[in-house]
């Protein structure tokens, strides 16, 4: 077993065992078993003493979780300190979640490496995390550098933490949390029987669905509200420019034209452009209704949508406000005449309309579409985004809000398939048509104008 065990993480070939040393010479067999003795003794852990030198021990092998998403913070619980200083060197920052005069905390190794160290007490039931405590968690996250490691007890508090600073650091409502959480297997979530208080407690320091969500801070200067309407689980978004107060909306539904002013009143702004995505099928665009009392507001649409607007965009053109400038993508495959609209910054955001929900897409099955064509432009054009970037979908029907093209890459069920295996998925849909359908596309290709 054991010289199974260090062949197969040796040898590409991966022999079975019958036939591991059948064309070994004896010196061969000996230098394969002083492999096993170290993956026996050093990897698992059963001896007191460290790995042997040269020997990089897999993270995991010490208990060690790395989440997919963000992929360069280590989550762990009690180590030992031969343990401690076997990781320090592979990572610049540490975050303590007890007190520093735990037995368990072994700040002596990871000052010998060099590490950066925050002790930053994040209690557990029965006793929960005051807002001061849960803020200097956060600040600790932001400020260090990665790769990084949180470390508590059992390994628990640290998912929690986590996910509360994935949540406010990217905006989500507390559906997309508790999606994330469970794809990623935080063990607070997924196997902490006594984690329940934990949970509540973190869910209720996040927005619902159809609260208006400012976004995470940014250095731009940007002003930022989406907006959502039950009705037909569409987002609209305010975007606008600190400076200079110019902003666009995008995707406005009709029926929530007023919400829409309200709030552009409310944060100052006025409005100077109003852009779709695509000729939407569940709703009418407001658009039209706007420009009629503000004539100074400009609609504009895809040239390949074949639609009405004041302006006609396309592929590489900007949608500038102030200064802050929107890059259009073609995303075309829901609709030929689908844009994504790309907002560079840190993070970068994406509006993708139809083209990518949160571990979804829109479907192919009407107004020309096209899954191939759709397959390949959210894999060709939103997928080659920097992984961070924001998704901002146009629809959502679970309560979510918000993704990241790493996480979408990783975990959309659609997405992750072949390009045959989603064809034959989206042929196989059957959904019915959006029961607006006969009454928003015509009023979307005249922009809304209905007489």
């Amino acid at each position: 077993r054991i010289c199974a065990q260090a062949h197969a993480q040796s040898s590409p070939s991966h022999l079975p065992l019958e036939q591991l040393t059948s064309d070994m010479s004896n010196a061969e067999v000996h230098n394969l078993l002083t492999k096993a003795v170290v993956v026996e003794g050093g990897l698992d852990g059963a001896q007191d003493d460290a790995p042997a030198e040269g020997v990089e021990v897999p993270v995991e092998r010490l208990g060690v979780e790395v989440p997919a998403v963000p992929g360069d913070v280590g989550l762990c619980g009690n180590l030992r300190a031969q343990d401690v200083a076997a990781l320090a060197g592979r990572y610049k920052a540490w975050i303590y979640l007890n007190t520093a005069d735990n037995p368990d905390f072994h700040l002596q190794e990871l000052e010998a490496a060099g590490v950066q160290v925050a002790v930053t007490p994040f209690p557990g039931p029965p006793t929960m995390p005051s807002d001061e405590q849960a803020l200097g968690v956060l600040a600790a996250l932001e400020r260090l550098p990665r790769p990084l490691m949180m470390q508590c007890s059992t390994g628990m508090r640290v998912g929690a933490a986590l996910l509360l600073w994935l949540s406010k650091h990217r905006g989500y409502t507390g559906e997309s949390a508790q999606l994330l959480a469970t794809e990623l297997n935080l063990k607070f979530w997924t196997k902490g029987t006594h984690c329940g208080p934990m949970r509540e407690w973190l869910l209720a320091r996040l927005p619902a669905q159809d609260a208006p969500v400012a976004g995470p801070p940014r250095e731009e200067g940007l002003v930022f509200r989406q907006l959502f309407d039950p009705e037909t689980s569409t987002f609209t978004y305010v975007l606008g420019c600190a400076a200079t107060q110019e902003a666009v909306l995008v995707d406005p539904v009709l029926e929530q034209k007023e919400r829409d002013l309200a709030t552009l009143k409310e944060l100052g702004l006025q409005l100077k452009y109003v852009i779709n995505t695509h000729a939407h099928a569940d709703h009418i665009t407001s658009g039209g209704s706007i420009r009629k009392d503000m004539p100074e507001v400009k609609t504009m649409i895809s040239k390949a949508s074949g639609a009405n607007a004041d302006m006609h965009i396309q592929e590489g053109d900007k949608v500038t406000f102030g200064n802050l400038a929107l890059e259009v993508l073609a995303t075309p495959g829901h609709t030929d005449g689908c844009l994504t609209y790309y907002l560079a910054g840190s993070p970068g955001m994406a509006f993708t309309g139809d083209a990518l929900l949160i571990r979804g897409c829109g479907r192919t099955d009407f107004q020309q579409g096209d899954a191939g064509v759709l397959y390949e432009s959210v894999h060709g054009k939103i997928f080659t985004l920097p992984g961070g970037t924001l998704v901002y979908p146009g629809h959502d029907y679970k309560g979510r809000n918000v993704s990241t093209v790493d996480e979408e890459k990783q975990f959309n069920p659609r997405m992750t398939q072949s390009k045959e295996e989603f064809a034959k998925l989206m042929a196989e849909l059957n959904l019915p048509y959006p029961k607006k359908i006969e009454d928003a596309v015509p009023a979307n290709m005249v922009c809304g104008v209905q007489d």
